[in-house]
Order: structure tokens, then C-alpha cells, then sequence
């Protein structure tokens, strides 16, 4: 039987409701290839241990008679393998919880020892050491999502939707999503050789020196002689709306004409951390639904204290997930508009569980969609006004504005 402990933070990208989950006990992780295809033999062997080879009556639960396979062939392994004393069962284990998140048809499943997540929880608060840029499991690829100003991937010609070849040499192809941010990963000061494939197949070969990586969640700056706020999000944790809060206090609205939100390049962050964003300029009325296997959940704006004045959120194919969120619920309440070029199209939600202390598991376990019902998934956000390169999004959001001075949102 496995308990669950619901609380409301999400994953990287993925807003959802995170759950603690209690089960059997699981030991390290598989290290290296070379037990990668005996793993494969025991994707489903969690089941078997977590669930203790119980039959259940809900319909596609798994039965003993359907893991009977699988049990025989990790029985085989214990014992008819050539070696029986080089063999680890905890991390035979380890190694199919591993291969079995692998086999999932979505690419941000993923699974994560303490220390890795540990590591994972520091990138999304915005504070460690790498290359500043955020990457997912494509296929067979690593590809680019977003990379954060002011970072070694940010200076360099990286962009999202790049796909990283090989890390000092070696093909990502392959390559599990963790294998691949430990590879990314390092001390700072050191340097790192990737291979890039862009978007229109040129190939490339960038070093990078990992820095320590300081991002802040929110940023503000007057245009246009302070009658502009231009209001950056870089991420959404537990210090952005509360920081947004702050900036949206100090700003004299009497004189400002607008505002214009940016979140290119935003990868995402906590589902409650968009909600409350989102509720800065949202009045009233859902801002977005997640619809999960066997439950439907609405989050409601939380009602804002600024004027409605005209506003612009800037998105690109680097706004992912939460980002996503908030511009959709932005847009459908009609109270604002989207200005640049089509989004990620990241729509699946994630939830983070625990398992026996040591083990994470962060698996897709619903899909959000906009006000309006849309599910962005695979296919991002269409703006409201089309720029071709993203030098001309200000010139464009500050035109816009300037066009409905004096007026309140939604017009």
C-alpha cells in the first residue's frame, strides 16, 4: 500500500501538486552503461517490490500474473549471472526505475537520487553553479529550452531549441536526462566543450567556464521616461511574487502609460508561484485548469490591487510551462496581449514524489490548460502580434501601449 502526502510546489517547467510517496525501499543508483541493458529486463520490477506483488481490482492496475515475467527474469539474473558477487540488488533496482521513466512516451519524466535533486532544486530557485540554461530530454537528444541572462549560455550563440551533441566528447545520444545535467553540471571555474546543432542543422562547438548562477526572479525598468515599467520574470519560485509584489507597489501608476511583462526565455517553475503572478493582472475567474487521470482541478485568480492599465507580455520559443500559464490566462481574460513569436508548447504537469527518502521521482501525471480550455502542449501560444526577431518585441510592445494610453484592460 502507498501512502501519499499532497503539497502545492512543483517541478521545473511543469506546475503542478507535488506528493510525498511512501513505499518499499530503494538503494543507490545504477552507475554506468554497462548494467544499462541487464536494467532493461527490470523496468517493472518497482512495481513488483513497491506493490509487493499484490493483485489489485482497479481496472489496468497491474497483476501478479502480468509481472510474473519480469520477477522470473530478475530471479534468473540473482541467480544464473556469471558473477553473482559483483551484483548489487538495490541498484539493479535503481537502474530499472531508471529505464522504466525512460520508456515513458512524455520527455520530462525523470527520476533523481537526494543529492541530485538537491542540485535540481538549487537550479530552480536560481542559485548554483553551471552554464545558466535550462535543457530537457527530446527523443534521443538534449535540447536547449531556455538559456537565463546574463550566464555563460546566455553570451554564447546557444539558443533554445538547440540540441547539444556531445559534452567534452561525449554523444548525448542516448543519453538519460540525468547523465546528461551531470555532465553539464561541474565546479566552478571549470570548463565544458559542447557540440551544438541549431535549428537550421549548422553545427557548432562553444566552450563554456561554469560560473556561479545568481538569477533573480523578478526585475524592473523604466522606458520611455518612466511611463513604461518593463517588468522581467526569469523564474517562477517562492520569492517571485512576492518580489513582483514589491515592484508593483514602489511603481507611481498615476504615471505610468503601461506595462510590458517579459517572459522570453522563462522556462517555468512552481504552479502556485504562475497562479499568484498571473493574479497580479488578472481580476477574477480561473487561471488555469489541470485535468489529471481521475481528477479536475481549477486555481482561481487571487484578485490584484493595481490599475488594469494596458499591457504586453513578450513570449518566445524559450516561455515554457509556467510561463505559458501566466501569459495564457493573461491573454484569455483579455487582459493583455502577446507580443514575439510562438511558444514552447510545454502543457503537462508534473509531480514530484519521494520514495523511501532516498529516490525521486518527478512523473507527468496531468495536462494544464488556459482559461479558455486550450492545451498548449507541443504546440505553445500563438501571440497576438507576430515579430520576426526579438530586437523588435520592445519597439513594438512600447508602440502598442502608447496606441491605448489612457485606457483599462481588457478593453
Amino acid at each position: 500500500r502507498i501512502s501519499i502526502e499532497c503539497w502545492t510546489k512543483t517541478s521545473r517547467f511543469l506546475p503542478a501538486a507535488s506528493c510525498r510517496v511512501s513505499s518499499a525501499s530503494f538503494g543507490e543508483n545504477m552507475s554506468r552503461v554497462s548494467k544499462k541493458r541487464l536494467a532493461c529486463l527490470l523496468i517493472p520490477t518497482i512495481l513488483i517490490l513497491a506493490l509487493s506483488i499484490q493483485s489489485y481490482s482497479e481496472e489496468g492496475a497491474p497483476t501478479g500474473e502480468e509481472l510474473k515475467p519480469v520477477l522470473e527474469a530478475y530471479e534468473l539474473i540473482l541467480s544464473r549471472y556469471y558473477d553473482p558477487q559483483s551484483l548489487d540488488k538495490e541498484k539493479l533496482i535503481r537502474g530499472a526505475i531508471r529505464g522504466m521513466m525512460d520508456q515513458l512516451p512524455d520527455r520530462y519524466s525523470a527520476t533523481y537520487t537526494s543529492q541530485e535533486y538537491k542540485h535540481y532544486q538549487e537550479k530552480q530557485d536560481g542559485n548554483y553553479v553551471g552554464l545558466g540554461m535550462e535543457v530537457e530530454k527530446s527523443g534521443d537528444r538534449i535540447r536547449v529550452v531556455a538559456t537565463f541572462p546574463g550566464t555563460p549560455a546566455s553570451r554564447s550563440s546557444i539558443s533554445p531549441l538547440d540540441i547539444i551533441l556531445t559534452v567534452d566528447g561525449k554523444f548525448t545520444k542516448n543519453m538519460t536526462f540525468q547523465e546528461a545535467f551531470d555532465a553539464l553540471g561541474g565546479e566552478e571555474g571549470t570548463e565544458v566543450e559542447l557540440q551544438i546543432k541549431h535549428p537550421d542543422g549548422s553545427e557548432e562547438t562553444i566552450v563554456l567556464t561554469r560560473e556561479k548562477i545568481i538569477i533573480p526572479p523578478v526585475e524592473l525598468e523604466l522606458l520611455e521616461g518612466e511611463r513604461v515599467a518593463l517588468i522581467d520574470i526569469n523564474l517562477f519560485n517562492d520569492e517571485t511574487s512576492d518580489r513582483l509584489k514589491e515592484i508593483l507597489k514602489q511603481l507611481e501608476t498615476e504615471k505610468l502609460s503601461g506595462y510590458i511583462v517579459d517572459l522570453r526565455n522563462n522556462s517555468g517553475g512552481w504552479l502556485n508561484s504562475a497562479v499568484e503572478v498571473a493574479s497580479q493582472f488578472v481580476d477574477e475567474g480561473i487561471i488555469t485548469k489541470t485535468v489529471g487521470k481521475d481528477e479536475v482541478t481549477e486555481f482561481d485568480s487571487r484578485g490584484n490591487t493595481i490599475p488594469n492599465l494596458p499591457l504586453v507580455v513578450l513570449i518566445n520559443k524559450g516561455t515554457a510551462s509556467a510561463s505559458e500559464l501566466v501569459a495564457g490566462a493573461i491573454r484569455d481574460h483579455g487582459m493583455g496581449v502577446l507580443v514575439g513569436r510562438n511558444s514552447f508548447g510545454k502543457g503537462l504537469v508534473q509531480t514530484t514524489h519521494t520514495i523511501s527518502g532516498d529516490l525521486k521521482i518527478k512523473l507527468s501525471t496531468a495536462k494544464y490548460l488556459t482559461p479558455d480550455g486550450d492545451n498548449v502542449n507541443k504546440k505553445g501560444l500563438t501571440p497576438d502580434i507576430k515579430t520576426e526577431k526579438q530586437s523588435k518585441d520592445l519597439d513594438v510592445a512600447i508602440r502598442w501601449i502608447h496606441e491605448h494610453r489612457g485606457q483599462l484592460m481588457p478593453l
